[in-house]
């Protein structure tokens, strides 16, 4: 029978067709199972697409491009296999660790940045023969994100002098920072003003000697210039001394402040412009929206400024952080052993991990983040053969880079579906596991150490501290797993 056309729905419903389909010659018993939904669809990108040209066209299963990419349904939502278990969750497996592609690109990268292509604003050197460079030590992360709201630096008479005989020469100066401790350069700002005497910054009372370490009387960091950042990064100086053998690192027991020759500064700066893009502060508040896509490369974010601000981080080790991954069956083995793994694959994604590295373990089957854990070795291979392996005689892990680990503060976990978790992470392609930068993994300690009650403890014995009080408590190492509930009175 043709039905008129007002008589029809806008959108066609086959659920009923398919349960039909499906039914016994009664029509009532099933026959057979659903078809089950592609999971995968969408959430990985196609390496034919990639590559310049995809014969799938629209019909590809994979994403052409990260505006089209799928997150994976989690356990419970529409199109996720449960399994024939009955809800015993997921089991760790190497498919759920990032391949090496996506943890090492385009993680970091952000998504797209594409206002001035992949690789974000160009450098505005463009003849390194006319120009000069520069490296600065930073004292934490957060002076540099500061200086990117801002647009300004503060150095010492010393080198002051210098940087205004070349800039007033005409050279374009960049300026490359460098973190103490973090062994990496964290970007590259371009100078555009002259360094000129601040008289509100000048504490005459201080030791001069204190400040340069070398007691020439130039300590005082009371010279400013006006700076423009061009590209915010998270650059390892092991690359940094590969492609530049003559580069000399400022420190506190030399200079905090370092010239290059030409060939030098311009190894630097294109191993910089070919680092991926970082942020250098991730809010953990939920006061703040994260920067969009491409929006990265002008929208600079940093602490509250505001004076009376309460937004304090949680310390870490100044260099980047990174997020292991486990299972109901083996999160007593990890804990036990104190002892992380992760796939052969991912070796090289694990090097940067060294003692002191802020380290997360992401619980595959209920989907929680642990912390705050710190690494006690660097990764290395087979630590403990047996580990995470059903064979007592086995002589290689099945996840074979590993870390020893200690607590250094007990949490409650983040749920996955925590807002503000996925704003820090938001940028993860490749799944939960893997590499953080410094921002992430610093905005997720402190967004740990918020739930439990450690942040309220460290921020009253900083205050207590810089008032001058001597009796005050030391806060405990480690606090007892407490989720504070929001509105709770009382401790």
């Amino acid at each position: 029978v043709r039905r008129e056309r007002v008589d029809l729905p806008l959108v066609a419903d086959f659920t009923l067709g398919l349960s039909q389909m499906q039914a016994g010659k009664d029509g009532i018993t099933p026959r057979r199972p659903a078809p089950k939904p592609n999971e995968f669809y969408k959430i990985s990108l196609c390496k034919h697409f990639m590559q310049g040209e995809c014969p799938f066209g629209d019909g590809c299963h994979f994403a052409h491009g990260e505006h089209e990419l799928k997150r994976f349904p989690k356990k419970g939502e529409e199109g996720h296999d449960d399994g024939e278990g009955g809800g015993e969750g997921e089991e760790l497996t190497e498919n759920m660790f990032s391949n090496q592609e996506n943890t090492t690109v385009d993680y970091y990268r952000g998504g797209s940045v594409g206002g001035a292509g992949e690789n974000g604003k160009p450098t505005p050197i463009l003849e390194p023969e006319n120009a000069a460079f520069f490296i600065i030590r930073a004292a934490a992360q957060t002076d540099l994100a500061t200086s990117t709201v801002k647009k300004e630096w503060y150095v010492q008479r010393k080198h002051a002098e210098k940087m205004n005989t070349a800039f007033h020469a005409g050279k374009l100066v960049m300026v490359f920072f460098y973190v103490s401790d973090s062994s990496h350069i964290q970007g590259s700002a371009l100078m555009t003003s002259m360094a000129t005497y601040q008289e509100s910054m000048d504490d005459k009372e201080i030791d001069n000697s204190k400040n340069n370490g070398n007691g020439n009387g130039n300590g005082r960091f009371c010279y400013r210039f006006k700076c423009d950042w061009y590209r915010t990064t998270e650059l390892p100086v092991s690359t940094a001394f590969a492609v530049a053998p003559s580069l000399l690192l400022p420190t506190q027991q030399t200079q905090l402040v370092e010239d290059m020759t030409v060939k030098t500064g311009e190894a630097v700066m294109k191993a910089i412009w070919n680092s991926p893009i970082v942020t250098l502060y991730e809010c953990f508040t939920g006061e703040k929206e994260p920067p969009k896509d491409d929006a990265i490369l002008t929208d600079f974010r940093c602490p509250n400024l505001n004076p009376g601000s309460k937004e304090i981080s949680w310390p870490v080790f100044p260099g980047p952080g990174f997020i292991f991954g486990t299972s109901a069956s083996t999160m007593d083995e990890c804990l036990g052993r104190g002892i992380l793994g992760l796939p052969a694959h991912m070796k090289h994604v694990a090097s940067g991990i060294q003692p002191g590295s802020p380290i997360f373990l992401f619980n595959v089957t209920d989907r929680l983040l642990f912390g705050i854990f710190e690494a006690l070795t660097p990764a290395t291979m087979n630590i403990e053969p047996r580990a995470f392996s059903k064979n007592p005689k086995a002589t290689s892990s099945p996840f074979p880079v590993q870390i020893r680990v200690r607590v250094s503060l007990e949490c409650p976990p983040l749920e996955d579906t925590d807002p503000i978790l996925n704003d820090v992470l938001r940028t993860r392609v490749g799944g939960r596991i893997g590499p953080l930068t410094h921002a992430q993994a610093s905005a997720l300690a402190s967004l740990l150490a918020v739930q439990c009650g450690a942040m309220q403890f460290m921020t009253e014995y900083s205050t207590a501290v810089n008032r001058g009080d001597r009796n005050v408590q030391t806060p405990p190492i480690a606090l007892p797993p407490r989720k504070i509930q929001v509105g709770a009175t009382g401790q």
